[in-house]
């Protein structure tokens, strides 16, 4: 179905030196990105929020989120036994390989700073990111296609798609055992980016009719609860993902599920429905101080 389009991953090359190739991934990247803030940038407005401060943060965001999600993809691949020989390979994200569940936790931590520190309604601008994330998200899988990168193991569905020699992951790579021409993988970037595309319908309809009934907040726990539960079950689908021992528990399935914990008590606690003992804070017990006599 899929292997009809075959595109180039070079787009074009600029004429620097030896030539700066300009890949198609990054290309549907940017695009994703643009979508998003766009989306985003219409919806603070709606919020009665500032656009320039969520553009100036969504500029922190986004450069801290790859520095983030390239650092937990080295981490999680050097517990799975890889090594990196310097300091550049380490950082080098053209040579690929970024974990986005730990980019999201940095890009979100150093937005929490900058809203703090530009005394923002950080929850506003969360119910904004949450939804601008999926659209984002969904369009930049398509650059894994054309890559010829996340997908699953082998699959007699129609829909499976024929992945290169050469993009092969090592327990695949054997030709005679997994023939080229007849072995089909599972579409793991298709089946994400239908999921955050619908993902993303879902919250825009909710936060248009409910934008002004639900406590800041809600929608971008929703979000987490969303992203985070369908990233748990597509890890299933991902054999190039560091796993716990033997087991099929990937590191980023925990992470995901993590998350989707995290976004049910962020609705709770939005909208006071913690148990009491969790939703109100606890209050000092002031003593009385003792009146001075003079003597």
């Amino acid at each position: 179905m899929l292997d009809s389009i075959q595109i180039d991953p070079v787009a074009f090359t600029i004429p620097i030196g030896d030539g700066f190739d300009i890949y198609w991934y990054g290309i549907i990247v940017t695009l994703g990105i643009l979508a998003g803030v766009w989306w985003a940038a219409r919806e603070i407005q709606k919020r009665g929020q500032s656009v320039d401060d969520l553009l100036n943060g969504a500029i922190l965001v986004i450069f801290s989120g790859y520095f983030f999600a390239r650092l937990t993809y080295v981490i999680l691949d050097i517990a799975d036994g890889a090594r990196y020989s310097s300091l550049v390979d380490v950082v080098n994200i053209r040579a690929g390989g970024v974990n986005i569940l730990g980019g999201f936790i940095g890009a979100a931590t150093v937005g929490w700073i900058f809203a703090k520190w530009r005394r923002l309604k950080i929850w506003h601008y969360a119910d904004a990111a949450g939804p601008a994330l999926l659209l984002a998200q969904s369009i930049g899988r398509w650059g894994n296609f054309i890559n010829q990168e996340l997908y699953g193991p082998p699959t007699d569905l129609p829909w499976g798609i024929l992945i290169d020699a050469p993009h092969r992951m090592m327990v695949y790579a054997n030709l005679q055992e997994f023939p080229m021409e007849t072995t089909r993988f599972h579409p793991t970037f298709l089946y994400e980016s239908i999921m955050l595309f619908i993902g993303f319908l879902l919250l825009a309809w909710l936060n248009g009719r409910y934008r002004d009934i639900w406590a800041p907040g809600t929608t971008f726990g929703l979000f987490l609860v969303w992203w985070g539960g369908n990233r748990a079950w597509i890890e299933l689908f991902r054999p190039d993902q560091a796993t716990i021992g033997n087991s099929f528990i990937t590191y980023s399935m925990l992470l995901a599920i993590g998350l989707a914990l995290v976004g049910v008590w962020i609705i709770l606690a939005r909208n006071k429905k913690l148990p009491d003992g969790l939703n109100r804070k606890k209050q000092r017990v002031r003593k009385p101080k003792p009146k001075r006599v003079n003597d």
